[in-house]
């Protein structure tokens, strides 16, 4: 396989999934490193009604300007296809969860950026159609400690969904990852709409907090009929009480009880952490009162005194 792609120059495979391999690139005419995903189902965009919506799909998402959605620079419907995205030099969050559950409060602040960023996409009639882990890339925060999360992959690296299409498609392929598909993706005569990424929101977030998914079944049939039919497994006891029912609530088999944004869901689950540390912050006691400033300084003289005088 040639190492050129375009303008692009492969300089080290980054990972490989079902639907292809990333690779560290460099644009061989600007010097900007990227990350250039190969699609290996090149099938699917052989037929010309896919390879248009592809192309479309590319050129929205490389319209969406937030700070959560990680930019797509370039396309190419060419053998093999490809995308080129910004590089990140992190960690993806399924890596994450493989080393155990996440804090509530990471979780949280996780899936709240998430969520705004798919609140993005839906405003310009995108629909993700694989919000997982392994499609959430976090490098450092602004804040020390902290998570920037980006969401990528939009749809464009799946069997492409045709609008109003049944939920499997004409090359008889599930669009998505079954252990994320909501429900109404799923029973014939439902039309997906933008809640079906928040049900997938639910599902992640659930994830993070269990370091497993709702539903663990032996095979991906029984994956997919457990979405439809039944109830999630419980989570943890550590999971705050509130919190769980964020959740339940994001992953209610009616879109129409479920919370109507991705955003909301963000918001609700910030909103049940939050329950649990403000009260704390109110009920500790009150800092003691402040000695005399004659006592301080005599305290201070005192140390000085014994220690002798050392400067920084």
């Amino acid at each position: 396989m040639s190492n050129q792609f375009g303008s692009y120059e492969l300089q080290q495979l980054l990972g490989r999934g079902g639907m292809g391999e990333v690779y560290l690139a460099v644009n061989s005419r600007t010097g900007r490193r990227v990350a250039l995903k190969l699609l290996s189902n090149d099938e699917a965009l052989r037929d010309p009604e896919l390879a248009r919506r592809f192309r479309l799909e590319c050129r929205l998402a490389a319209q969406i300007d937030h700070p959560h959605v990680l930019p797509v620079y370039d396309y190419s419907t060419d053998d093999p296809p490809y995308f080129v995205m910004r590089y990140i030099n992190g960690i993806d969050l399924a890596s994450v969860i493989e080393q155990g559950p996440l804090a509530p409060e990471r979780a949280v602040t996780i899936v709240e950026q998430i969520g705004s960023a798919l609140d993005a996409a839906h405003r310009e009639d995108l629909r993700h159609r694989d919000v997982k882990p392994s499609n959430v890339m976090l490098e450092p925060g602004a804040r020390r400690g902290a998570d920037h999360a980006w969401l990528f992959d939009w749809g464009i690296a799946q069997p492409i969904d045709t609008g109003g299409a049944p939920p499997v498609t004409r090359l008889d392929q599930i669009v998505g990852t079954p252990g994320y598909i909501a429900p109404e993706r799923l029973q014939s005569g439902q039309k997906a709409d933008h809640r079906a990424d928040v049900y997938s929101l639910a599902v992640m977030l659930y994830e993070c907090l269990a370091g497993r998914r709702p539903f663990v079944r032996d095979n991906d049939m029984g994956v997919l009929t457990a979405h439809v039919l039944d109830e999630p497994d419980p989570l943890p006891d550590h999971v705050p009480p509130a919190l769980k029912q964020v959740v339940l609530k994001g992953l209610a088999k009616d879109r129409e009880q479920r919370y109507q944004s991705a955003g909301e869901l963000g918001a609700a689950a910030r909103a049940a952490i939050d329950t649990i540390i403000m009260p704390a912050v109110r009920d500790t006691p009150p800092p003691p009162k402040r000695a005399p400033r004659g006592l301080v300084w005599g305290a201070v003289a005192a140390l000085t005194g014994a220690a002798g005088w050392r400067s920084c």
